[in-house]
């Protein structure tokens, strides 16, 4: 043991079923008035909710155990940002707030006990156990909630809170009563070489949440989530855009998701702004949804240069969402803009595989607000497993029949190079509503049962620009394009392979 290191065993823990909570918090007070490391040996620890402040240094050993007790009396009340919004909640288990130079590492395991909480959500409030229901009464008083907001009966694993030069490595983090790993008002966040574990089945149980906090970046971790795996929020609404504290500046790389609803997410809280975010060599297995942005009306916020780079997915069951409708209807009246229109800009997805899925990709923008900039390159997507082999819809929005294809509406521009799409049945691309399509190099595959009524390639409605190039026209004679709705001069061909002049008409021109 170094001259600055603290072993908590030396604090007067007892080989007992007491806990250990007060030898565990005064080894980390004195680390944060004098700097230096505090050591969890192999064992067993039970403890209430601890603190962690500046200058120290968690030292969680391999075969040593820290566990959070069940048992809403040993957490008392704190304010932080709960789902979006600034108010209170339960005390996290770990807490770090408001410090600076701060490591949580080892190879041992923090667990928070997550089974005791998780039996709460759903249980009316009236059998919940002996003081409960007053206290939620009484931390939720002045505080708003909506239909998602479950976060006061359930605290975070690990909160990492106003804070600056924080690192986490090494140690496993599972069974978060809540989310797992949250990182809020923060800048200068590490996350390396963690494995992240909570069932599938854990309600909200999201793996990393990025929270408006800037130069973060998470590393070679693992996580198997209850909810979204990685998440990038920035606040709710009017008080998000008040508080305006974006999410910027992150990288993920490096890193396999093992169920979840999404791999990485943004939203659905995006009201003070996410961008500038690269996420590189990762696996997604088995999650519901691959990339997947989401806002809604009401929200704000601008999501923007976003890149994705060399990814591969599987089981996933649909790979990439780009959703301006998240829980509404899409099939709705153009809205006044306004500070609460959320907006997306600047998407790139580049060298990505997906594999297994049930629909390829849904982008949707807003009428009034169309997505800009989604550029899809070197992209195969094989869509051909059963929509019932998950019972999912592509994107939670309302008013939208899935499909195995590509579905974009209310775009400013996309496009689409050297992508390739497979898909059992229907049209492999359907373009609604947008400004300007590109298609360079798109090839899609297609099961026909009937080569004489084959569906087109491309299926496009109120486009006002369709560049092909570089494409096959379809060696039975079938339609490349086929236009919803006026003439072909909204389409410009060039260098593509085939008669494709004659591959392009409209749906009236197809019934006859």
């Amino acid at each position: 043991m170094t001259p600055d290191q603290r072993n908590v065993r030396e604090y007067g823990i007892e080989n007992d079923d007491s806990l250990d909570t007060e030898a565990i918090q005064t080894a980390l007070d004195d680390c944060a008035g004098e700097g230096g490391e505090v050591y969890i040996p192999p064992g067993t620890y039970r403890s209430a909710p601890l603190r962690v402040g500046d200058d120290t240094t968690l030292r969680v050993a391999n075969g040593a155990e820290l566990r959070f007790v069940g048992d809403f009396r040993e957490f008392p009340t704190v304010e932080s940002r709960w789902e979006g919004w600034d108010q209170d909640g339960f005390h996290p288990c770990l807490y770090v707030a408001d410090a600076a130079n701060v490591t949580v590492t080892g190879e041992g395991v923090i667990d928070g006990g997550g089974s005791y909480w998780w039996d709460f959500v759903g249980t009316p409030e009236s059998e919940f156990p002996e003081g409960l229901q007053e206290r939620l009464a009484e931390i939720r008083s002045g505080h708003r909630q909506d239909e998602v907001s479950t976060f006061t009966v359930r605290p975070p694993l690990l909160q990492i809170d106003g804070c600056e030069n924080v690192t986490v490595s090494g140690v496993t983090l599972r069974n978060s009563p809540f989310w797992n790993t949250h990182v809020v008002y923060s800048e200068d966040v590490t996350i390396h070489d963690v494995s992240i574990r909570n069932p599938p089945d854990a309600p909200n149980g999201d793996g990393i949440d990025i929270d408006s906090s800037r130069f973060v970046r998470v590393s070679d971790t693992h996580i198997d989530a209850g909810d979204d795996a990685i998440c990038l929020k920035s606040g709710k609404d009017e008080e998000g855009r008040a508080v305006g504290r974006p999410t910027e500046n992150v990288v993920v790389t490096n890193c396999t998701v093992e169920h979840g609803h999404g791999g990485v997410v943004v939203g659905s809280e995006t009201a003070g702004d996410v961008r500038h975010v690269t996420v590189t060599n990762c696996t997604f297995t088995d999650t519901d949804r691959g990339i997947r942005i989401k806002s809604k009306r009401g929200r704000g916020g601008t999501v923007e240069d976003l890149r994705f780079d060399t990814i591969v997915m599987r089981r996933v069951a649909c790979p990439f969402v780009l959703n301006g409708y998240y829980q509404t209807d899409i099939d709705s009246d153009p809205k006044p803009v306004d500070e609460a229109t959320p907006n997306v800009r600047n998407v790139n997805f580049h060298h990505i595989t997906a594999e297994e899925v049930e629909s390829a990709a849904f982008l949707a923008g807003l009428p009034e607000q169309r997505f800009e900039g989604i550029s899809f390159t070197d992209v195969d997507i094989d869509a051909t497993r059963p929509f019932d082999a998950t019972d999912l819809s592509p994107a939670m929005a309302a008013g939208y029949e899935q499909r195995h294809g590509i579905f974009c509406k209310s775009l400013g521009s996309v496009s689409f190079r050297d992508v390739r799409v497979t898909v059992p049945d229907g049209t492999p691309l359907t373009v609604e509503e947008s400004s300007s399509v590109l298609l360079e190099g798109f090839e899609a595959m297609t099961e026909k049962e009937d080569e004489t009524d084959a569906a087109p390639v491309v299926e496009a409605g109120g486009v006002d620009r369709l560049r092909v190039a570089g494409c096959t026209a379809p060696s039975d004679g079938g339609p490349f394009v086929r236009l919803r709705d006026g003439d072909a001069s909204s389409v410009l061909l060039g260098g593509n392979y085939g008669p494709m002049a004659d591959a392009v008409v409209s749906a009236a021109d197809a019934e006859r």
